[in-house]
């Protein structure tokens, strides 16, 4: 297997600071900058230039990393099929986050497994789908074979077959203190007046309902580069609220989510890759019978 050492050397150039690649891989800081420090002493080669604003590879290291990658997934992949053999079953891994933690399909994995008695279910944590230097959405198969997730065709288009399993409405989400936040419902109307931060292009029905907010409502957008905490700490400090969705609503203790009554759902699908392997094809006609079973 590979040198473990390079998970930091490639989290630290994907994410460009030492401390958030450690928070990243669930290790101190000090024993991340020490574990990049000594494979540099031992190999005789400089990864990165360090500042006080964080960390940036050099073109040395962005060689090295870019080869690391390619060794990682060939080892994950090779680590793989030995488990395989070694529990007599067929691996699907499922990518989970706190925004994206499938599950639906956590779900129906009982009864999937019911149809599919030879196949395994493998959950493994993935960064941030939006971040184009951490997302696996273009990547399926490598590290990780399916994906429960909204679709944003500006940022995956083509890259991935699909599977629809739900749509699920909007959701307004406003700090607790906001003047709206003890309703029960809220119309487009409602948010006339209002600063409402979004990630646009998190799927395409999100981008659907940004353009008509801004062209036929008076609503003032806040385009969001990612969805995560910092983006609520910030809109809450504002009073600003923030356009969610399933089960990015109420994520933040500081925010209340209040249904957005409008024509616009969000489709929720099954996420896997454009030529599967043959069992993540079993657990994808599996899960198409699950969900014609419970539509019956």
């Amino acid at each position: 297997m590979y040198d473990r050492r390079l998970d930091a050397i490639v989290s630290a150039a994907d994410l460009g600071s030492f401390s958030r690649a450690a928070e990243r891989l669930c290790v101190s800081t000090p024993a991340l900058v020490k574990q990049v420090s000594g494979f540099e002493a031992e190999h005789g080669v400089t990864l990165f230039e360090r500042s006080h604003a964080g960390v940036r590879v050099t073109p040395a290291g962005a060689r090295l990393v870019e080869d690391a990658r390619e060794i990682m997934r060939r080892s994950e992949a090779a680590l793989r099929r030995a488990r395989d053999v070694d529990t007599g079953g067929e691996a699907v891994r499922l990518g989970v986050s706190l925004m994206c933690p499938g599950r639906n399909t956590l779900a129906m994995w009982p009864r999937i497994q019911q149809l599919e008695p030879g196949l395994r279910l493998e959950i493994v944590t993935v960064g941030d789908l939006y971040d184009p230097r951490t997302s696996v959405m273009g990547h399926l198969g490598e590290e990780v074979d399916v994906i429960q997730s909204s679709y944003s065709t500006f940022r995956w288009g083509g890259s991935c077959q699909l599977l629809p399993i739900f749509s699920t409405p909007f959701n307004v989400d406003v700090p607790r203190t906001h003047a709206l936040a003890g309703r029960k419902s809220l119309t487009l109307d409602d948010l006339n007046g209002m600063c409402v931060r979004m990630l646009r292009h998190a799927n395409d029905a999100t981008d659907q309902l940004r353009d008509l907010l801004m062209f036929d409502r008076d609503v003032r957008i806040v385009d969001a580069e990612s969805f995560d905490f910092a983006l609520f700490n910030e809109a809450e400090e504002c009073g600003d609220a923030v356009l969610t969705s399933g089960a990015w609503s109420e994520v933040h203790p500081g925010f209340v989510g209040i249904p957005l009554a409008c024509d616009i759902q969000v489709p929720c699908f099954l996420a896997f890759p454009q030529t599967p392997s043959p069992q993540v094809s079993r657990f994808v006609d599996a899960m198409r019978r699950v969900l014609s079973e419970q539509g019956e």
